[in-house]
């Protein structure tokens, strides 16, 4: 009896796709990638912002800023752009070419 309810449960298990782990994996890198780059220009103006003045600028919650920074949250184009000019950067594009991991 147990056999067939092993032989039953292992028709269920589909095998993992590889291309889903990689996809994974590179999505965390670029997670980890951007909140780097965030956390590195926010803190190499002249005059440090911390997270609540760059959050306030960005019109985004500091908890969503803390979460990007801290790898725990993705962020849309849109809060990437407004992060980027909140930090002086005149183009999205501008911002994302200090990555020097060439990541982005």
């Amino acid at each position: 009896m147990n056999e067939i309810k092993l032989d039953a449960i292992s028709r269920r298990v589909e095998p993992v796709d590889d291309s889903i782990l990689i996809r994974d994996e590179r999505s965390t890198l670029i997670r980890m990638t951007i909140g780097d780059l965030v956390r590195s220009q926010r803190t190499k103006l002249e005059s440090r912002v911390t997270q609540e003045e760059l959050a306030f600028r960005a019109a985004i919650s500091f908890e969503h800023l803390n979460h990007i920074e801290n790898y725990r949250a993705k962020a849309s184009i849109e809060v990437l752009d407004r992060v980027a000019l909140a930090l002086g950067f005149r183009r999205l594009s501008e911002f994302l070419a200090h990555d020097h991991k060439r990541i982005l």
